[in-house]
């Protein structure tokens, strides 16, 4: 097989046992890789059947045919299992090195299954695994295990993914760490690490995949190159980070502030988006694997409380959910809390998101000074939130109760408090408010592993920065709109479901054709031949596939939901027109601004830093307070109701939520129907 190593690693923890097996070269024409195959392998398995932190649950590591090879954004992989913090489908993707180090190691993914009695890490080399003892590992920090595996494998040059004490103490939101930068950060992955006592994978090798057509493969390569050097998107994420946006964000209402109660506070965006990062302590950037746009961030705290040298520094959703979330308006405090989740092993979306859930519960009278160990909770306090960070990665204290997430701790509170629970199927959501964008609150709804952002394209063509016409995707979505979702909204999951199969970065591919760019990539480096209806069937069969095997867990129709205050206007209004203002802006074509249109990428360093100066000259309303409640209502409600039952017929979902039986059986899953609907199905 082209494009694949064409084999799978079995580990039996339980036996401490390793197997390799052939990967179906079948399979991989139906579900590619990534995603797709990682739900493929969980279903086969029955892991819908398992506790999510026993033995019997699965946990695959898989890349894709794009993984390894030198074309941009092919750096990632996905960490899969049944999970912990949803019950459901459970899924985490990380760029770096990991992905296409596996593949030279000679494997496409890895299937873990059992649990080991002591504590161990994988080691893989050329082909060759074996598990080892982790004895002295367990209790060290993500970055401590990493080096201490390479100095006893002796091989500097090896990559690593790895659980901190999160991990360990089976933190329900624990991430697994893959470099310094890199994180499989949501539906707690790194939880299931720890329950089945491994504490890292550690591989080395040297074998490049081998390309169908390595001429085909170089050509299209140079084109993507060429659009990745010419768009401003990619441009602004080498200047300044996924934070270099923040302030724009924050105008639109999208940034989620004081536990989602807020819709502005420019202040503290101010202070702590990539601009002001990139003016103060930014001291240099990291690429993936294989990457030009090089996004990451290091930074450089000389003195102070938060000292610290060329430590990774915070993305986008980290920046809000350590900052806006809280209150928190210093960058350096916000710095400090991710480095403690990066070495920790903590997701900073979900961590972020139940502190400042508990913290509104302490400020509304629904816990006191006996639940918090005698901490009075309040806003804007950095020192609480690294301390808090500090007990959750421990389980100590009311960290125990913050390390079990949005869903759970509103469940034992009660009292009203799950109408300010901002969660999805358990999933905190990521910071990207659906009240901006309304067919984000249907993609949240309705996203197999919980609230997510990254496993569509909804954001980007709600904003009419990129379509997709060949896909169907033509444009003019209107953000503040019900109008046209559902279609959008599925067809761009199915998109998604394509990229986390190859398994390639969105940053990369959002301004990409799937016809011209993704689809000959893929050809060329596989000789699979998919037509473009090919490939749309097969981003389907993955969203179905995650979708069945999320409803085999018992996740239905009735978790196809979100809280009432991510649904609910901010009381101080609506941006008025603003949305259309910020169209304008982020339109790179006309209509776009003739200054922004005719845009050198050099220019970006000159434009985003006024992005927020930009749109206030064009005429912004702050908020439209003088709407009467009706018409507020209307403007700034995301009509979740109306969006679903269209979406429902569109996806062909039952009355409790699950894939029809026909149209599992035309994307050829009639084992799947089977097991959904019983095997009376089939033969129908």
């Amino acid at each position: 097989m082209r494009g694949y190593c064409g084999k799978l690693l079995y580990v039996d923890l339980t036996a401490g046992t390793t197997e390799v097996r052939e990967l179906s070269e079948d399979m991989a024409r139906l579900y590619m890789g990534g995603v797709a195959f990682a739900a493929r392998l969980l279903f086969d398995l029955k892991a819908y059947e398992a506790d999510p932190l026993g033995p019997d649950n699965a946990l695959v590591v898989m890349t894709g045919p794009l993984v390894g090879t030198t074309l941009p954004g092919s750096s990632r992989f996905e960490i899969a299992a049944r999970s912990p913090l949803t019950n459901g489908f459970g899924i985490a993707s990380a760029g770096g090195h990991f992905g296409p180090e596996l593949k030279f190691a000679g494997f496409d993914g890895i299937v873990f299954t059992g649990a080991a009695p002591e504590p161990v890490y994988l080691w893989i080399k050329d082909g060759e695994a074996k598990l080892c003892p982790a004895g002295s590992l367990w209790g060290k920090t993500t970055s401590e295990t990493r080096k201490a595996i390479a100095a006893e494998q002796s091989e500097k040059g090896c990559r690593a993914i790895s659980i901190g004490p999160a991990g360990e103490n089976k933190v329900l939101f624990a991430c697994v760490a893959a470099g310094d930068h890199n994180f499989a950060g949501r539906t707690g992955m790194g939880a299931v690490m720890g329950s089945k006592n491994l504490k890292a994978v550690a591989v080395r090798g040297k074998k490049k995949p081998e390309l169908f057509d390595e001429d085909e493969f170089k050509a299209v390569r140079e084109k993507i190159m060429k659009i990745i050097k010419d768009d401003v998107t990619c441009s602004s994420y080498t200047s300044y980070g996924t934070d270099g946006t923040m302030q724009l964000g924050m105008l639109v209402s999208d940034v989620p502030t004081k536990n989602w109660s807020v819709a502005n506070w420019e202040e503290g965006s101010d202070k702590l988006n990539g601009i002001a990062m990139a003016d103060t302590i930014l001291s240099g950037k990291r690429a993936c694997y294989a990457c030009p746009v090089a996004c990451k961030r290091s930074v450089t705290i000389p003195d102070g409380l938060h000292k610290m040298e060329n430590a990774a520094g915070p993305e986008y959703e980290t920046a809000a959910a350590m900052g806006t979330m809280q209150l928190i308006d210093d960058l350096e405090a916000v710095c400090a809390a991710n480095v403690i989740c990066n070495e920790m092993g903590m997701d900073t979306i979900s961590a972020g998101s139940a502190i400042a859930f508990l913290t509104e519960c302490f400020e509304r009278g629904l816990i006191g000074e006996g639940d918090t160990g005698g901490m009075t909770l309040k806003w804007g306090d950095s020192e609480q939130l690294l301390r808090l960070l500090e007990l959750t990665a421990r389980r100590e204290g009311v960290g125990g109760f913050i390390a079990d997430g949005v869903k759970r701790m509103s469940d034992k509170i009660g009292r009203g408090s799950e109408k300010f629970a901002v969660h999805s199927k358990g999933l905190e959501a990521p910071m990207h408010d659906p009240r901006a964008y309304h067919g984000l609150a249907l993609a949240f709804t309705t996203s197999p592993r919980g609230a997510c952002h990254i496993t569509h394209l909804d954001m980007v063509l709600e904003m009419g920065v990129y379509t997709y016409p060949e896909m169907g995707l033509t444009g003019g979505y209107q953000p503040l709109s019900k109008k046209g979702k559902a279609e959008m909204v599925a067809l761009s999951e199915n998109l998604g479901a394509i990229l986390g199969s190859a398994v390639m970065c969105m940053f990369v591919a959002w301004p990409l054709s799937f016809k011209r760019h993704i689809l000959p990539a893929l050809n060329a480096a596989t000789g699979m031949g998919w037509t473009l209806a090919e490939l749309s069937a097969l981003g389907e069969r993955g969203w179905q596939m995650q979708r069945a095997f999320a409803n085999l867990c018992g996740l239905g129709i009735e978790q196809d939901t979100l809280p009432e205050r991510a649904l609910t206007p901010h009381p101080e209004g609506v941006p008025s027109g603003l949305d259309k203002i910020v169209h304008r802006m982020t339109t790179f074509s006309p209509p776009g601004l003739p200054f922004v249109k005719d845009i050198a990428i050099g220019a970006v360093k000159r434009i985003i830093p006024v992005q927020k100066q930009v749109v206030q000259n064009l005429g912004r309303v702050m908020f439209t307070s003088k709407l009467n409640a009706e018409e507020m209502r209307r403007k700034g409600t995301p009509e979740l109701e109306y969006m679903l039952k269209e979406y429902y017929t569109i996806r062909e979902l039952d009355h409790e939520g699950r894939p029809r039986e026909q149209k599992l059986l035309s994307l050829q899953m009639a084992d799947v129907s089977a097991a959904l609907h019983g095997p009376a199905s089939v033969a129908k």
